[in-house]
């Protein structure tokens, strides 16, 4: 009994200190940017694992982030961003942003709305799809986004999605002239 109420109790306190998170989608930008919330000044989360994959010839192996791996007779560099890891928006477009996950030139990746559902949270953008990989353009090199990341969708802490402005006044009331 002991064990099933200290269970319990752990799974209360963990929920309690974890930050609930919405989906980045096209109304809660239009509700954030309405409340003069600088897009640049929210922390952004990423909904699963994405990683990307690159071959790399064999005399140039020197590469600046993840793993080099020799598979199939290539070496391959892949970079792999976990669930949940922050990031920040470093650009604003009309209908995406670009979140860099970590520090320096051209380390970012592209999230927009999607063009049949304008309330589906921003996803992942590649610069061109093909055999179920999307190609883009990381620190200078041509990346693939493996299968299981190629929904990858930004969140934000509620707190932030629900943040509104509200203006409050109290009447003074009137009296008759007389």
């Amino acid at each position: 009994m002991k064990q099933v109420i200290l269970t319990t109790f752990t799974a209360i306190a963990f929920a309690a200190c974890s930050t609930p998170k919405t989906y980045f989608t096209p109304p809660v930008r239009a509700n954030v940017e309405a409340n003069g919330i600088d897009l640049t000044k929210i922390q952004y989360y990423v909904d699963r694992d994405v990683e990307l994959k690159r071959e790399v010839a064999s005399g140039s192996t020197k590469v600046s982030a993840g793993v080099v791996k020799f598979e199939n007779g290539k070496y391959v560099n892949i970079i792999t961003l976990k669930k949940n890891t922050p990031g920040v928006c470093t650009k604003a477009y009309a209908d995406k942003i670009d979140v860099s996950f970590e520090m320096g030139d051209g380390k970012h990746l592209t999230f927009g709305k999607l063009q049949r559902d304008s309330h589906a949270a921003y996803t992942l953008y590649a610069d061109s799809w093909g055999r179920d990989l999307g190609a883009i353009n990381y620190d200078g090199h041509q990346y693939y986004i493996l299968p299981s990341g190629s929904e990858a969708r930004l969140q934000i802490k509620k707190s932030v999605a629900n943040n509104s402005k509200v203006e409050k006044r109290e009447m003074k009331g009137r009296k008759v002239a007389g």
